[in-house]
C-alpha cells in the first residue's frame, strides 16, 4: 500500500535509539528523507550507520534542554532536506523519583526537555511548513494515568497534550495537522532501568518487576518500538487526513480510563 511518504522531508528527534530511533527506520523504509538527531554524538553516528543504507538521512548534533539546538535542528534539517513535511517530536525522559524528592535543578531539566523544547520545536516547524505537514508528538501513557515513581512525567507531560490540542486548532488553518501518541511500556533503555530502579527499591528480582509490569497489560507482554513507529506512520500518512489534536496510546490496553 502506498502510504505517500516517498520522497516527504521528515525530522525526528531524539532519533538515535529507542523509539526514536524505529519511527526514522520505518520513515526510511517507506522512501522518506530523514534526519536523525541525538545530543549524543557518538550515538547519533553509530544510528546514522545502521540507516544510511535504507535510504536518506542526515544527521543533526542537538541537546534539546537548549533552546538555541532546537531551533538549528528544525531550521538546518529543513535546509539540508529542501523544506520540511513531518515533524516527529520524541524526546528522552527526565529523571526517575517522587515529587517529593526532586530538587529544583530537575524540575527545571524536566520542563525545558519536555515542555520547552517542544513548543519551540512545534512553532519552528509551523513556520516552515505548508499545507500538508504533520507534526506527530510522543508524550506519555503518564497523561491519562500517573505511573509510580515517574513523577516528573506524571506532572509535565499533561501540558504536551495541552500544546498538542493548541496547535491543532490554530495550525489546522495552515492545513498542517498536529497529533500525539501515547507509548505505553516500551522495551527501550528507559524501561530497563525503570526495571532495575524497581527491583532495588522492592528487593525484589529483574524478572519478578517484568512479569508485575505485564500482569497490568491486557496483551501481557511489553511493546516493541517498531510498533509505536508503525502507528506514527499511520498519523503521518496519507490515510490519517482527517485526523487532527487526537492522541493515541499505544500500550497494548494498559490504560483503565475510559476517555
Amino acid at each position: 500500500m502506498d502510504l505517500g511518504l516517498k520522497n516527504k522531508k521528515v525530522i525526528v528527534t531524539a532519533s538515535s535509539k529507542g523509539i526514536g530511533f524505529a519511527i526514522a527506520k520505518r520513515f526510511l523504509e517507506e522512501g522518506s528523507r530523514v534526519v536523525i538527531s541525538s545530543h549524543n554524538e557518538e550515538n547519533l553516528l553509530k544510528a546514522y550507520e545502521k540507516l544510511k543504507g535504507l535510504g536518506e538521512v542526515h544527521y543533526i548534533k542537538a541537546d534539546l534542554t537548549k533552546e538555541e539546538d532546537v531551533k538549528y535542528l528544525i531550521n538546518e534539517g529543513s535546509k539540508r532536506l529542501g523544506g520540511l513535511d513531518v515533524l516527529v517530536y520524541v524526546t528522552g525522559s527526565p529523571k526517575p523519583g517522587s515529587f517529593l524528592e526532586l530538587n529544583d535543578e530537575e524540575w527545571n531539566y524536566g520542563y525545558k526537555l519536555l515542555i520547552l523544547s517542544a513548543v519551540i520545536a512545534v512553532r519552528e516547524a509551523a513556520k516552515i511548513m505548508e499545507k500538508g505537514g504533520r507534526i506527530i508528538i510522543s508524550t506519555s501513557a503518564a497523561i491519562k494515568e500517573p505511573i509510580e515513581n515517574l513523577d516528573l512525567s506524571n506532572i509535565l507531560r499533561i501540558s504536551m497534550a495541552g500544546l498538542i490540542r493548541t496547535a491543532a486548532k490554530q495550525l489546522a488553518k495552515k492545513g498542517i495537522l498536529i497529533n500525539g501518541v501515547m507509548p505505553g511500556y516500551i522495551m527501550t533503555e528507559r524501561i530497563i532501568q525503570i526495571i532495575k530502579e524497581r527491583a532495588k527499591r522492592e528487593g525484589k528480582s529483574e524478572e519478578e518487576i517484568l512479569k508485575a509490569m505485564t500482569a497490568n497489560i491486557p496483551l501481557g507482554r511489553i511493546g516493541d518500538p517498531e510498533e509505536l513507529a508503525n502507528v506514527v506512520i499511520f498519523l503521518a500518512s496519507n490515510l490519517a487526513t482527517y485526523v487532527n489534536g487526537a492522541i493515541i496510546p499505544v500500550d497494548g490496553g494498559y490504560l483503565r480510563s475510559s476517555l
